[in-house]
């Protein structure tokens, strides 16, 4: 995948399918619209995914409480579905006033060489979000690019989007999250360098949330570290008050202070408690530990999701 991000000068030689969204979570609808996109490669076009290096909601525009993915996290995630041209636009006050029809021209059609364009029905670009799915269908004859909406989906009677599975999480409602996103919530940074124990043989490693991210709900969930191409099964405390995942990783693993890995949320388990004696503490942590390697080896089958 090609990375372009912190320039508006840029040019893409080869004809490309694009789409235009924020793609924060990347949920079953934007997965429609990837794998609508993917149609287009037998005709030698490649797949061009163009975003915002900050959220919109950074200038006033809507709401965002933050972001389920982070810059880096969201990479990560375009590139294992295959993404070729990857670009993270600029957004500040002088390219949130591009109108609409400049930007078709200027960026869809001669900078990204745009032969077809897959969006959602609510896509919005350009200033004042004057730009949207009809504007992209009526200039399509005139610079020649094909166009194709995608419906929004539902998730009963909540449209799925992006605010949709922050709510959910927000709740405690990973797994939830999980039905409706290619990758479950998670956290990609490093841990802190040295593990702390609680007695008893239990370690645990402490790793922060991005301020940026939308904080799930505290407690305590069945998770999954991702390390180095493999996966470890794990019990996860999100603690609310400093913004941390605490992890427990059944057996350990050596090293894995030194290198970033993910960790994702599962499944809620538990409120957070609070104790007022360690033993009562090491006794409930174990406890969970029991718990969450019953629930592992009933619940394993689960994969990362795939485009439907």
């Amino acid at each position: 995948m090609k990375l372009i991000s912190g320039t508006t000068e840029f040019c893409i030689s080869e004809e490309t399918v694009v789409s235009i969204g924020k793609f924060d979570g990347v949920h079953r609808g934007h997965l429609c619209i990837l794998k609508r996109m993917r149609d287009y490669i037998r005709r030698g076009y490649k797949l061009c995914i163009m975003t915002f290096d900050m959220p919109p909601s950074s200038l006033g525009f809507g709401s965002d409480k933050g972001v389920f993915y982070t810059n880096e996290e969201k990479r990560m995630v375009f590139s294992e579905l295959g993404v070729d041209y990857y670009i993270e636009f600029p957004f500040y006050e002088k390219t949130a006033s591009i109108h609409a029809q400049r930007f078709i021209e200027e960026y869809i059609v001669d900078k990204m060489n745009a032969k077809a364009v897959v969006v959602g029905e609510d896509c919005t670009f350009g200033q004042g979000a004057e730009g949207n799915a009809q504007m992209l269908r009526d200039f399509g004859p005139i610079y020649d690019y094909e166009v194709e909406v995608i419906k929004r989906l539902r998730d009963g009677k909540h449209d799925i989007s992006s605010t949709y599975l922050k709510e959910l999480i927000e709740k405690g409602k990973s797994k939830k999250v999980r039905d409706l996103a290619f990758h479950p919530y998670f956290v990609r940074g490093r841990f802190r360098r040295d593990p702390v124990s609680v007695g008893g043989g239990v370690w645990y490693y402490v790793m922060d949330i991005p301020d940026e991210k939308v904080m799930p709900l505290g407690g305590v969930y069945y998770s999954r570290t991702l390390y180095e191409d493999e996966e470890y099964a794990a019990m996860t405390n999100v603690c609310t008050d400093n913004r941390t995942l605490e992890t427990y990783i059944y057996g350990g693993v050596r090293g894995i202070v030194r290198n970033e890995v993910a960790i994702e949320l599962l499944e809620w388990k538990r409120e957070e408690m609070k104790f007022y004696k360690t033993a009562d503490m090491n006794r409930k942590i174990k406890e969970d530990i029991f718990d969450g390697q019953k629930w592992h080896k009933e619940n394993m089958v689960y994969k990362r999701g795939t485009l439907w």
